[in-house]
């Protein structure tokens, strides 16, 4: 049994047919043919089922096909980790993130790398957790920047920071409402898969509690539009409110507080490049140089104790805007 045997076959078994397989390979079908017949022979069964529509695998071919996907994977990781000790970091790198995080991150990291790695570039497209989620693992991305709720055994995670999340209301009231509290009006929200959607799901769900819904909107402008018409209140990041909220009342959420975890991730199903690990540790420099400059409201290092980010106690807050 030989590497490029594995190879052919397991292009073979994804695509269904021999000629599809070979296209994609660039090499002539009768050479695919003889590669997928010498291995049969060689294991003394036949992988795959011939019709006049392709090709399916047989059980002895499914079996293979599990361990193919593991040895091509391990030497496609081995290959790339000794290229990736020759030379400099080099290439383009797509970072997946929700819309507050490109707007933070991205000119940062842009500078940074432009200064400190020439062969290298970074660029952020945004996205909110479903549709992230969907471009990390089909390959689309090579690095995503997800809200905790989104763990999956698919990709390989690690805390990149806290964000804090603020309830939104056109009405005054304290600078701290419980969780509870908040459950109690009605709420304009992002769709289901959205991720601080998500969170506030779990935290209700836990508390035993229901949040009235009472529109969705993806769109924080589309959201805060709601609360200024004095439909509805929202629950946002609020670093995006430190610039977007105009006259409407920004409390912070206590009895929990509400937070969420922004993950890096990357896909457990394919090797992480020499430059995918560099724009990983710079972008781990850059949210260290924003969160210590003070420039993200609301955000903080994982693990560290938490402060308020609105103001004196006791003050009603509106925002920078109002």
């Amino acid at each position: 049994m030989e590497l490029k045997q594995l190879r052919y076959f397991k292009r073979v078994a994804d695509t269904g047919s021999v000629s599809k397989a070979a296209a994609a390979l660039s090499v002539a079908q009768p050479a695919v043919s003889r590669q997928i017949a010498a291995l049969e022979d060689s294991l003394g069964t036949p992988l795959f089922f011939r019709n006049g529509r392709g090709v399916t695998l047989t059980e002895a071919g499914q079996e293979l096909y599990t361990h193919a996907q593991g040895i091509i994977s391990q030497v496609e990781e081995a290959e790339s980790s000794v290229r990736d000790t020759v030379g400099v970091a080099r290439g383009h790198v797509l970072i997946g993130a929700p819309p507050t995080v490109c707007g933070y991150l991205a000119p940062l990291l842009s500078q940074s790398i432009k200064a400190s790695h020439p062969e290298l570039s970074a660029s952020f497209t945004e996205g909110y957790t479903g549709t992230l989620n969907e471009w990390l693992s089909n390959g689309t991305l090579d690095l995503a920047i997800l809200h905790d709720a989104t763990r999956t055994q698919h990709f390989l995670t690690e805390p990149l920071m806290e964000e804090e999340l603020a309830f939104v209301d056109f009405r005054p009231g304290p600078p701290d409402v419980s969780f509870t509290a908040v459950c109690e009006v009605p709420l304009v929200l992002p769709r289901s898969n959205h991720g601080v959607r998500l969170q506030l799901q779990r935290m209700a769900q836990a508390r035993r509690l229901t949040m009235p819904l009472a529109s969705e909107s993806d769109s924080a402008r589309g959201a805060l539009s709601l609360v200024r018409e004095q439909m509805a209140a929202t629950v946002l990041p609020r670093g995006i409110l430190d610039r977007d909220a105009g006259d409407v009342f920004i409390r912070r959420i206590v009895d929990p507080h509400a937070t969420r975890t922004l993950l890096l991730a990357t896909s457990s199903q394919r090797p992480v490049t020499q430059a995918t690990r560099t724009v990983i540790r710079e972008l781990k420099l850059s949210v260290r140089q924003v969160i210590d400059d003070e420039k993200w409201p609301g955000a903080r290092r994982p693990g560290t104790a938490r402060t308020n980010p609105y103001a004196q106690p006791n003050e009603i807050l509106p925002s920078r805007a109002a």
